[in-house]
């Protein structure tokens, strides 16, 4: 498989517009025409309504795109049954060339997703220890990620970066996600 490098010399990557809610059968796709595809996932936990267990399902990070690496024979990706299309960049209206992301894009990206950056998943009970790093899944502060001060039965106190330094907040442990 012949790659299209970069300046750089690092291969590129373009972006691919699969059909909707069909990211992953887009990838199988791709993947059994000899294409090295990328489609970027988060875990998500779910308690059963009824069973009340915890159940673990995978999401595509981005909704309607996956990547797939640029080679000799990459445009025989627009024959998928999943795929919508490619984005192009335009000029004077008309569609040109695919839009290249470099390899260093994507690496940060998988980077992310295999810390578990992207991911929802709570914490159970006591499973958390002062020091350890935890995000805020609701409320106003949604998304900041800090570490453990203290514990309680049903808050922990966190520290976050915020205006302009450590800041220390009081945050329900259901509102909370554990990262990594």
């Amino acid at each position: 498989m012949t790659l299209t490098p970069n300046n750089d010399g690092l291969p590129k990557w373009f972006i691919v517009k699969t059909r909707p809610s069909l990211e992953v059968r887009a990838g199988e796709e791709i993947l059994s025409l000899g294409q090295t595809v990328y489609v970027p996932q988060y875990r998500k936990e779910f308690q059963h309504a009824r069973k009340k267990a915890w159940t673990t399902r995978y999401f595509p990070l981005i909704r309607g795109y996956l990547f797939v690496m640029a080679s000799a024979h990459w445009n025989r990706v627009l024959g998928c049954e999943s795929v919508a299309g490619v984005l192009r960049s335009t000029d004077r209206g008309e569609a040109v060339d695919p839009i290249p992301i470099s390899d260093a894009e994507i690496r940060r990206i998988r980077d992310k997703q295999e810390a578990g950056d992207f991911d929802e998943m709570k914490l159970h009970g006591n499973a958390v220890k002062i020091g350890d790093q935890v995000k805020i899944g609701e409320g106003l502060f949604t998304g900041q990620r800090g570490e453990v001060a203290a514990i309680s039965d049903e808050n922990i106190v966190m520290w976050i970066n915020m205006f302009g330094g450590a800041t220390k907040a009081k945050v329900p442990v259901a509102n909370l996600l554990r990262t990594g």
